[in-house]
């Protein structure tokens, strides 16, 4: 098994492409390159480099003499297995973390304004995606990316994350939609929402991984009622 965290692999990762970082380009390039994708503390970063050296897996060199010398580093070739390593492994399936998704699955707790802002959060998650990719994409036709040599696998991860936003995007336009059409329809909330799950099953593909294990039963307060929007405070 990989000795290293997830974390400690990025920065592997970042070092095998380009050695001779210092922790605080180290942490340039986690900010700009990786927030999106394993976003972590900066001071996480610091602890994790300590980390790798203490292991083994980075060489750790200080530059300069004058008042503000840097410590930059090198991968071990302990480090490159270690990284080889992590790379055979299986990699972890995506986790969703969003407050405002969540804010959404207690909407019925929510007044219509609050749920209108957490759909608008998303929405602004969307449209920060979207300048982030312009900003990113725009280097990369200019050929003057810090990675310009990794294009064809940036490329990849760019092509992800557009989609992922302008699924964010459409999402948040249906949601409001839904949402406005609640204050004159409120009875026809919940047979709406079982329809739209309806249509939404006809579209998913045919599995082609064993059935998962059931889900636990909903309690009888949330199963099949419909909405309640919304609370008059």
């Amino acid at each position: 098994m990989p000795a290293a965290t997830t974390t400690g692999h990025a920065l592997l990762s970042l070092i095998a492409l380009r050695p001779n970082w210092s922790t605080y380009e180290l942490t340039a390039q986690v900010h700009r390159n990786l927030r999106l994708l394993w976003p972590r503390a900066e001071s996480r970063i610091y602890d994790e480099a300590k980390t790798l050296v203490r292991k083994g897996f980075l060489h750790a060199r200080r530059e300069g003499n004058g008042r503000r010398p840097r410590t930059v580093y090198t991968i071990s070739e302990a480090g490159r297995a270690e990284l080889d390593n992590w790379l055979a492994t299986p990699a972890e399936p995506i986790r969703l973390q969003s407050s405002a998704l969540l804010r959404v699955l207690f909407g019925r707790l929510s007044t219509t304004k609050q749920l209108l802002n957490a759909v608008d959060q998303i929405r602004k998650d969307a449209d920060s995606l979207f300048a982030l990719g312009r900003l990113a994409g725009e280097e990369y036709l200019a050929g003057t990316a810090t990675f310009q040599d990794d294009v064809a696998y940036r490329a990849l991860v760019f092509d992800f994350l557009f989609h992922h936003a302008k699924m964010l995007q459409d999402w948040a336009h249906r949601a409001e939609t839904t949402i406005a059409d609640w204050a004159n329809h409120e009875a026809d909330a919940g047979p709406a929402g079982i329809e739209r799950i309806r249509g939404l099953l006809d579209q998913l593909p045919k599995p082609t991984n064993p059935t998962p294990q059931p889900l636990p039963p909903e309690t009888d307060a949330l199963n099949g009622r419909p909405p309640q929007r919304p609370r008059p405070y």
